[in-house]
């Protein structure tokens, strides 16, 4: 049964028009909501310090972790394909065991001609990947604690603190 709860909220998300709100619902089971626009996969694992790490490749924004951009419209993936074809390039194999541990829902009730995302609701679900499921391509193992200044502005960012945390635990 899906457990997700309201996390965070941002009023003033600079990704977003004015008046529109990001909301962050996190969970060890949610529900994947639609319409989805991207996908992002979390990968953990406990360093050799005893850490839990995630991975994140490089982008031209700096480290993320790994996403997918469903496309538009009449050519958008779903999630669960997107997810597929997301796990075929970041392991290597696109069958595995994924979980929803949460998404930022874009709220934009008066889109502008910017905006080209669904609206006035549109998501971007995390999915967790089963434990010890390991990179094939380019990134960087990194700890909460070390990643936290350069990623904490990132919308995905309290979603993977939550479930680092409540995995610690």
């Amino acid at each position: 049964m899906p457990d997700e709860q309201l996390i965070a909220e941002n009023p003033s998300a600079p990704w977003l028009p004015p008046g529109s709100t990001a909301e962050v619902w996190a969970g060890a089971d949610c529900a994947v909501p639609e319409p989805c626009i991207i996908v992002r996969l979390l990968l953990s694992r406990r360093g050799d310090s005893g850490k839990a790490e995630f991975f994140c490749s490089p982008t031209h924004r700096g480290l993320d972790i790994p996403a997918l951009p469903l496309g538009s419209d009449t050519g958008r993936l779903t999630a669960a394909r997107g997810l597929r074809l997301l796990a075929g390039q970041v392991l290597g194999r696109s069958e595995a065991a994924y979980s929803c541990i949460g998404y930022v829902r874009n709220v934009v009730p008066h889109p502008d001609a910017g905006y080209p995302h669904p609206a006035p609701l549109a998501h971007v679900p995390v999915f967790v990947a089963d434990e010890g499921a390991e990179p094939v391509t380019d990134g960087t193992w990194v700890t909460l604690d070390g990643a936290r200044p350069d990623l904490h502005v990132r919308h995905w960012w309290p979603i993977v603190e939550y479930h680092l945390t409540a995995a610690a635990r």
